[in-house]
């Protein structure tokens, strides 16, 4: 198959005309049209850019072969997924989870301001800081989603590129694990500090019933850079595997989102109506036992 046979192909499949397809490269239409008649060739910077919109590597644009099984979605096993466009994918998801992470952790976080001081002027700061964490969680969802097509259709990889990653993915895995057990463990001992305020004089005891917050910020971080992280390398290992049990858990991604602003909620109207920040944070183990309770039941009677 010939260039200008595939870019022509290829632009159809994403339903661009030539003018969409023009804009995005920043050429003419007739730049398109002309390359699309194999009277012309784009140039080596253009020619990146059509890798990386029609998510194929620069092999499969500059020779003239048919198009590999499974690529881009053309044939019935899966979308064709390169070296390039993997790394790339690996790379946003990176990126959008440690906005995801620092903006949940400044949420939770921002707790420690009505935990230690009473005065108006902490309370006016604490809603500015819980502004800042949802707008950027906004932020980010508002944000392109690249890279769609690898997250929900079977994927199909080069035999030696896909080898030699799932042995890297191994590697990973357990850097991975260690910061999931090591937030796992910050939290378990952070639930040791009301124990020890119970003979501290009231200041020290706020004091040290603050850290709390912090702690947890800190613990849900590390969850969320470390799961993202797995995610998306288990995403691209194991992605026949990945792809049954996404299609099992979004029947479940309701709970939630209607438990996790809940419980939310009630925690900071208990703190703040009643100053029961402790044991007002034994909500978020209620709502992760009815979670975890809910998806067991339903995952053994689908």
């Amino acid at each position: 198959m010939e260039f200008y046979q595939k870019l022509k192909k290829l632009r159809a499949q994403k339903g661009w005309s030539q003018e969409e397809f023009a804009e995005k490269l920043q050429v003419s239409r007739q730049a398109i049209s002309k390359w699309e008649n194999g009277q012309g060739f784009p140039e080596t910077d253009k020619l990146v850019k059509m890798s990386r919109l029609f998510q194929v590597s620069l092999d499969y644009l500059l020779k003239n072969e048919e198009q590999p099984s499974g690529e881009h979605g053309t044939s019935e096993e899966g979308y064709y997924a390169s070296q390039e466009v993997v790394e790339a994918y690996l790379l946003n998801k990176k990126q959008g989870a440690h906005k995801i992470a620092a903006g949940v952790a400044i949420l939770i976080a921002s707790i420690l301001l009505p935990m230690t001081f009473q005065e108006t002027f902490s309370y006016v700061l604490f809603m500015m800081v819980i502004a800042v964490g949802v707008a950027i969680l906004v932020w980010q969802g508002l944000s392109v989603q690249a890279y769609k097509e690898l997250e929900t259709q079977p994927l199909v990889f080069d035999d030696s590129f896909i080898q030699d990653f799932r042995q890297k993915s191994l590697v990973n895995r357990k850097r991975y694990g260690l910061l999931i057990v090591t937030g796992i463990v910050i939290i378990i001992v952070s639930f040791g500090i009301p124990f020890l305020t119970a003979d501290n004089v009231h200041a020290d005891s706020d004091f040290l019933l603050a850290l709390m917050p912090l702690i947890w910020a800190f613990a849900v971080y590390l969850f969320i850079i470390a799961g993202s992280a797995m995610e998306g390398e288990r995403l691209v290992a194991n992605n026949e595997e990945y792809v049954k049990e996404n299609e099992k858990s979004s029947k479940h991604s309701w709970i939630h989102a209607l438990i996790w602003p809940l419980a939310t909620v009630v925690f900071l109207a208990t703190g703040l109506m009643w100053d029961a920040w402790h044991p007002g944070w034994l909500v978020f183990l209620v709502g992760t036992a009815i979670i975890i309770a809910y998806t067991t039941w339903k995952s053994g009677k689908d």
